[in-house]
């Protein structure tokens, strides 16, 4: 089983992604958001994560940046599981809402459209992985996801939380 990266590991990792982060301006990092083809509400909300930075070991490291970078280089890799996911969301939300609008049961079933909203939205991520990678078998597909966002989650929290992470 692999192991964690060592506190000197994270702290280079750090830095290489904070020099990188450094080395794009916020605009620059605005257009490759719009070329993502995202809503407008979505590009903005985004780029406003571009002003949080965190002090560590005497040195200002520009998180918002590096997450937003780390979100770009995944859209980027996996478009269609995005997209999947993104489309199976709407969906599953607006069955969910339906569900939970039928008067006197709709409160009963709330607990059902959740989890067939859940569910809608990872089918779309399957789907989108799919498209994205052409495995055969759902299995290989949903442990495969998992890996990708766990990784990508793990550094994005090594980076912000580097004590946390070699706890």
């Amino acid at each position: 089983m692999k192991q964690g990266l060592s506190t000197a590991q994270a702290n280079l990792k750090l830095a290489l992604w904070n020099a990188e982060a450094e080395s794009i301006s916020s605009s620059e990092l605005y257009v490759r958001l719009q070329e993502l083809r995202l809503p407008e509400e979505v590009v903005s909300r985004l780029h406003q994560i571009l002003t949080y930075t965190k002090k560590a070991a005497g040195k200002v490291f520009s998180v918002g940046k590096i997450v937003l970078l780390k979100i770009i280089e995944f859209v980027k890799a996996h478009p269609f599981l995005v997209a999947g996911a993104g489309i199976g969301a709407v969906v599953g939300a607006g069955i969910a809402s339906l569900i939970t609008s039928i008067p006197f049961l709709g409160q009963l079933l709330a607990p059902v459209a959740a989890i067939l909203g859940i569910t809608i939205t990872a089918v779309g991520a399957v789907v989108g992985h799919r498209l994205d990678q052409r495995f055969q078998g759902v299995g290989e597909d949903i442990v495969e996801i998992a890996r990708y966002f766990f990784a990508f989650l793990g550094d994005v929290f090594g980076a912000v939380f580097p004590d946390i992470a070699t706890a």
